[in-house]
Order: structure tokens, then sequence, then C-alpha cells
């Protein structure tokens, strides 16, 4: 098998422990979450030594590692710093290496906060909170959400900035417009995640939405956002955005491909590793990071299956749609199973959606206001505007 092209960064979701003080009902790790299981250090070492090799080799710009759980901060802090340690000493030379950690904010101590403030190992956090809904609940089955409202305050106080995630699942459809606007008054950026992986069945009939409440919600979340004054970041309306700007001004940005431009990988406890679209499914996984090089990891036999099924469903479903030249389709490359089963029913929910944005874009004068300067910044880049 031939060796693709190698994108110039990689980002690592590393699963440290599935350890967890929560029982979301709609978490895919549900199953794993009593497991107090970890990664060990020398797996850990043996990791980064196999990401600096490749690296090393390839020139690589960028490595970016995302610690992940369960709770991470369940996890003693005495483990991160040495982590932290042995990162610096395998991957000090790297050009440049981050860290990051996704929590549920229920843990929040003050050696959590001297770690955050220090930068002892993590360089930027996301935090896990619906605000609205009762599905984070302890073992107890008590909600935490003041403990997490009582933390976020910690965090402000320290001058720790946090990016946050909410699930658009069936206890939060409801409360999308205030849970955006409770993180728009605090300017904290944050990500709409629709319900998309399930760890049993019964999660899908129990949390997933249709079709039409995910496009009708995402088309409300939009309006919400333009309406702000301060217009908080948003994803993935801001991707969204993107491909409906270059649309009006006809800029192509291309084709995702995943061969060449897949840079987010799963690390599961034991090593296996796994591209976004498909993580635990048998006969997708890309390889071991413990057992195996990198390059290795690319080059496998389940790596190349995954990616010729994302180009087939790219030429599927993006080929008639009239946002085609405009949107890059990774949305329908990275789609998961229950994403896949809603695109061979409904076909691809980004289509309403970046219609519905264009539609408001028109109205608001948009398109007289880009042409007369032949810019436009969007979300996520500059783009320039064929006069």
């Amino acid at each position: 098998m031939a060796s693709p092209a190698r994108p110039n960064a990689v980002q690592l979701v590393v699963k440290l422990s599935k350890y967890c003080n929560l029982r979301c009902s709609y978490c895919y790790e549900f199953k794993y979450l009593s497991e107090k299981r970890r990664m060990s250090l020398l797996q850990i070492g043996t990791m980064f030594q196999h990401m600096a090799e490749y690296a090393y080799k390839h020139e690589i710009e960028q490595l970016d590692f995302i610690w992940h759980g369960g709770e991470p901060f369940m996890i003693p802090v005495d483990y991160y710093e040495e982590i932290a340690d042995l990162q610096k000493k395998i991957l000090g030379d790297v050009a440049c290496v981050t860290n990051g950690v996704q929590s549920n904010m229920t843990i929040m101590t003050n050696r959590h906060i001297k770690m955050l403030k220090d930068k002892t190992l993590f360089d930027y956090m996301g935090i896990s909170f619906d605000v609205y809904g009762d599905q984070r609940v302890d073992i107890k089955g008590k909600l935490r959400t003041n403990t997490v409202i009582n933390n976020m305050q910690k965090l402000v106080d320290n001058d720790i900035y946090v990016g946050a995630i909410a699930v658009l699942a069936r206890n939060t459809l409801d409360h999308a417009i205030k849970i955006y606007d409770f993180y728009d008054k605090l300017s904290m950026s944050m990500r709409f995640l629709p319900f998309y992986m399930s760890s049993f069945e019964d999660q899908v009939s129990e949390h997933a939405l249709t079709y039409n409440e995910i496009v009708g919600t995402l088309n409300q979340l939009f309006d919400r956002w333009a309406q702000s004054e301060s217009a908080t970041p948003l994803e993935p309306i801001g991707e969204y955005m993107d491909y409906a700007i270059a649309h009006i001004a006809g800029v192509t940005p291309g084709t995702y491909n995943k061969h060449t431009e897949e840079l987010v990988y799963l690390v599961d406890i034991d090593g296996s590793i796994w591209g976004i679209s498909e993580p635990y499914k048998a006969g997708y996984q890309y390889g071991n990071i413990f057992k195996q090089s990198f390059e290795e990891i690319l080059d496998s036999a389940g790596r190349e299956k995954t990616t010729i099924e994302a180009e087939a469903r790219i030429a599927h479903y993006c080929k008639d749609c009239r946002f085609q030249d405009s949107c890059t389709g990774s949305f329908v490359a990275d789609a998961t199973t229950e994403q896949q089963n809603m695109l061979s029913d409904h076909g691809c929910l980004l289509r309403p959606v970046i219609e519905h944005i264009v539609t408001r874009l028109m109205e608001s004068g948009f398109p007289q206001e880009i042409m007369k300067t032949g810019i436009v910044r969007t979300n996520n880049t500059t783009l320039q505007v064929p006069l």
C-alpha cells in the first residue's frame, strides 16, 4: 500500500482513563465509567516516543494532545506533573506541542487551579456542561449543576479561560437557546455537539434527535447568534457560516481529503487508535500507538478502509448539492454510524442549515459589503473574493 501524503499537524484525543464520577445517560463511554484503569507512564512515554519520531521525520508543525475521559481530574495532579516531565523529555525539541483537557467541572481544587494557571501541562481547557437538562448526574442520581457553576466561578476569578461543549440531545433540545445565552453572557466560546455516538442501542432511542429537530435548532441558534451583541463564537454554526460566505463570495475551499487532511485521532486506554468517524467499531481500528509507529498506523488497512468509505460518501451525497464547491464535505466524510444512518434517510443536514444562513446573509445586505473590499474574514479564515 502506498503511503499517503502527511498532514502537517496531528491531534490525539487521549483516553487516559474512563473512570468518572458522573453517569450521564447519553455518554458513549457509559459502560466503562466505573473502571479505574488508566494508561501507565510507560505506555504514555511510548506514545510520546512514536509521535516524536513521526514529527521529526515528517517535519510536523503541531502536535496537540487532548486528555480525555471519563473525568480527567479524578486522576491525581501528581500524575499530570509526571506526564508533563515525560513529555518535555521526549518531545521537548518538537516545534510546537500543546495540551488540552476536557473536564465535567465537578472537581476543582486549589492544586487544579494552580496547575491550570501555571500551565504545568495543559495549555487550554474545555468543559462539558449542558447548563439545563437532567442527565448530568452523579452515581447517586444527583444533579451536580451548582458544583459545576461554583467551579466555573473559580476559573473566572483566576482568569483561566475555557471553552464549553453542550450535548444537543432529547433532554437539552428545548433549552438550546438558553444554553447559548448562558455562555454568551460569559463571553465563553462553545460548541453544540448533537448526539452522535452511542454505547448501547437504548441510548439512541432515548436521546437521538430527528433530522428536522437538529436542522431547526441549528437554524434557531444561528439567528440567536446573529442577534447577540457580543456574538460569542458558536460551533458548529461558525463552520457552517464559513461555507455560506464562501458560497456567496464564489470562493472554493476545496473538498476534504481524508488521506492528506485527517488531523484528529482517538487513542483508547489500551493504545488502540481510531479515526473520529468509526471509533471502537470492529474492522476500523487504525492500529495501536503503544505497539506501532504512527507511520504504520497511517498506512494501516483500517485507515485505508475508513478513507475509501469517506470518499464514497462524499461522492454520493455531495455531488448534487448546490453548496458542493463551497463546503468541504468533511461532515459527510467523517460521519459516525448514527450520522450515516441520518444521511441515508434524509440526506446531509448541513444543506438546509447553510441555505438558511445564506438567506439571512442575503437579507442583511452582506454580499454588497463583501464586494466593496474583495476580502471576507470568516470564522476560521480570510478569503479573497474574485471580483
